[in-house]
């Protein structure tokens, strides 16, 4: 129980310095099958859909989308929940800080591209799972998502993964940058059908 509150309070609180691989192990030793990233690129891309979108609805598509051992299971809950609450925190400040889940610095390049290629995977998969209509789309937004399926296509044994750092960064942030302005333009758009309704 101390484990899971811990890793809880780390994902609600601390912004800058989640532990990926422990959560992983984590996740693994409460049944999850799905590393903290996909879970973390499903969360944002619901909330990008709809940021009003609750957490039972998301964790019921967790449960369809993912083998889980127990999902009634109190401590599953709880450690699903601070995924949830940590990219909703993220998406909904005015000061940019959202961030990528993704494996820190010490991992190889070549772990962290793949990683990077299964977050946006995950996140595309997400968007469409949760009724994202690309017609909805700036130019801007259609232009970054295409470029969201290339990146989701790199493989990690491929000689693009030995380029340099400061391209792997350059990615991340394009992706990161990009993430915040879909959130905001696909909420912007709901707000006038959700006064009608």
């Amino acid at each position: 129980m101390k484990n899971i509150i811990k890793y809880a309070t780390i994902l609600q609180l601390n912004n800058n310095m989640i532990p990926y691989q422990p959560f992983a192990d984590h996740l693994k030793s409460i049944g999850v099958l799905a590393s903290p990233s996909e879970l973390h690129a499903q969360a944002s891309a619901v909330l990008c859909v709809n940021q009003a979108a609750s957490f039972e609805f998301w964790l019921q598509q967790m449960i369809n989308e993912y083998c889980v051992e127990n999902p009634q299971d109190a401590n599953f809950k709880m450690v699903m929940s601070a995924v949830f609450d940590y990219a909703k925190e993220q998406l909904q400040k005015d000061d940019y800080s959202y961030q990528l889940l993704l494996p820190q610095d010490n991992s190889s390049l070549a772990d962290r591209v793949a990683v990077l290629s299964e977050w946006v995977a995950t996140f595309l998969s997400a968007l469409g799972t949760a009724g994202m209509a690309d017609k909805n789309l700036s130019k801007e937004g259609a232009e970054f998502m295409q470029d969201l399926e290339q990146i989701a296509r790199i493989e990690n044994d491929s000689e693009e993964v030995t380029g340099e750092e400061l391209d792997f960064v350059e990615i991340t942030e394009y992706v990161r940058t990009g993430v915040m302005m879909l959130f905001i333009e696909l909420n912007a758009t709901r707000a006038p059908t959700q006064s009608i309704n």
